[in-house]
């Protein structure tokens, strides 16, 4: 018996294994690439902030002033030059040729420059306002989603605590002291808390979803390793900020160039009405009377006003200059009221926060719960309440901690201090720039 061996052409092996090899790599960079565009980053409260800088709206504001900066602005000496011919019956050797030209006096050239400074320097405090209330979103949604987490995890020390009262309700069912509606009231209690945390953990989601979005889907906020600034030095830190907002504050500064345009704009009309020069002017070529050939004839024309052409726009811009100088008044002892109002709140709220803490400083129901909790037979039912007495109190505690942060930082953006350059992470105690 005969067996016949049938071997494959070496040149197939080295096709299917080229292909395989290509499937290999192929596979290989699409996984490579899938992790490198979906990899996440763990931001921290610094790296959220800096988002605002990155903004679109910044990024066009910046562009805006670019184009202003490099905008050549300064008024020519010679506003037009103007080309003039006349001729006698299409007689060549009658034509004639004239150039007019009109100027700018320096008066007119020092005020338009004076008012592109001032365009400039507005839309630069746009930029401010902009990165202001970009900010200010970001702090909040910061807070937000620190509280949202820390809050899960408390609640989650609540359902266990309301699960063991549950428990031990079942387990009475049969006691001559049971009473049904207990039961049930715990189990409702249990139900509530269940739902309010899915209901936070969808707003921790929501929290999460917006600070991703900041990132341009960079990565979310690591909420575990935060140590944000503590409320004595929060506090402090209030005590010390000035009763009045500062100068600097972004929509006072817009108001001061408000009417700072009004009285530039008012200079660059003035400076063109008193231009009463209106032109030079050069004309050759023609004859005289006689017949002889004329070189050169000079001309000046000068403007006589009979009436001040510019006195009602020059009214306006002063009625404007006078309203924003008013608004710039209102909105400063707006914004003072605003800081005083927000000071009275959080020290209202920190003595709320110490109430609670001198209670559970002082309370005896960790005392009694650890002496309960060496009683033969105590009852489950009262070392439950007792703990679920202490967790109430540090969960009002923990909800007026959030209330005395968010005041903080309504008072940074009252203040204008948020914007201030070098632009600070408030929210630690090192108050690092970014």
């Amino acid at each position: 018996m005969m067996v016949t061996y049938k071997f494959q052409p070496i040149g197939q092996y080295i096709k299917i294994y080229k292909s395989l090899t290509q499937k290999v790599i192929g596979a290989f960079l699409f996984l490579f690439f899938f992790l490198s565009t979906h990899a996440q980053v763990d931001l921290t409260t610094s790296d959220v902030l800096a988002t605002a800088k990155n903004e679109y709206s910044i990024q066009l504001q910046q562009q805006r002033v670019d184009v202003l900066k490099n905008l050549e602005s300064k008024l020519p000496l010679v506003d037009e030059i103007e080309f003039r011919t006349e001729t006698n019956d299409f007689e060549l050797k009658e034509q004639q040729y004239a150039v007019r030209a009109r100027f700018h006096t320096r008066k007119e050239q020092k005020a338009q420059k004076d008012l592109h400074q001032a365009k400039i320097e507005l839309n630069s405090i746009e930029e401010k306002i902009l990165i202001h209330e970009l900010l200010e979103d970001r702090y909040v949604g910061i807070l937000e989603a620190i509280y949202f987490e820390r809050l899960i995890d408390t609640k989650k020390e609540q359902v266990l605590i309301l699960e063991d009262r549950l428990t031990v309700y079942k387990r009475s069912i049969n006691l001559p002291s049971f009473d049904i509606t207990d039961m049930i009231d715990a189990e409702d209690e249990l139900h509530a808390a269940e739902l309010g945390i899915l209901k936070l953990e969808n707003a921790a989601k929501f929290a999460q979803q917006k600070i991703y979005n900041w990132s341009a889907n960079q990565g979310f906020l690591k909420v575990e390793n935060i140590k944000l600034i503590s409320l004595d030095e929060l506090m402090e830190s209030m005590r010390m900020l000035p009763t009045e907002p500062s100068a600097s504050h972004a929509d006072l500064v817009k108001r001061n160039l408000n009417a700072t345009m009004a009285i530039r704009e008012q200079e660059v009309r003035k400076a063109r009405e008193e231009n009463t020069f209106e032109y030079f002017q050069a004309r050759i070529g023609g004859t005289d009377k006689q017949g002889i050939k004329q070189n050169l004839t000079l001309g000046l024309g000068i403007r006589i006003p009979v009436r001040n052409t510019e006195e009602l726009d020059l009214a306006e811009l002063e009625f404007e200059r006078m309203d924003e100088e008013t608004k710039y008044k209102e909105l400063q002892i707006a914004l003072t009221d605003r800081m005083a109002r927000i000071r009275l709140e959080m020290e209202h709220q920190y003595q709320l926060y110490q109430l609670l803490q001198k209670q559970l400083e002082n309370s005896q129901a960790d005392f009694a719960l650890k002496q309960y909790q060496k009683i033969a037979g105590a009852s489950p039912l009262a070392l439950l309440k007792l703990k679920g007495s202490r967790f109430n109190k540090e969960l009002e505690q923990f909800s007026i901690e959030q209330e005395i942060y968010m005041l903080y930082i309504e008072l940074l953006d009252a203040s204008g201090k948020m914007a201030e350059l070098p632009l600070r992470n408030y929210l630690l105690s090192s108050q690092p720039s970014f």
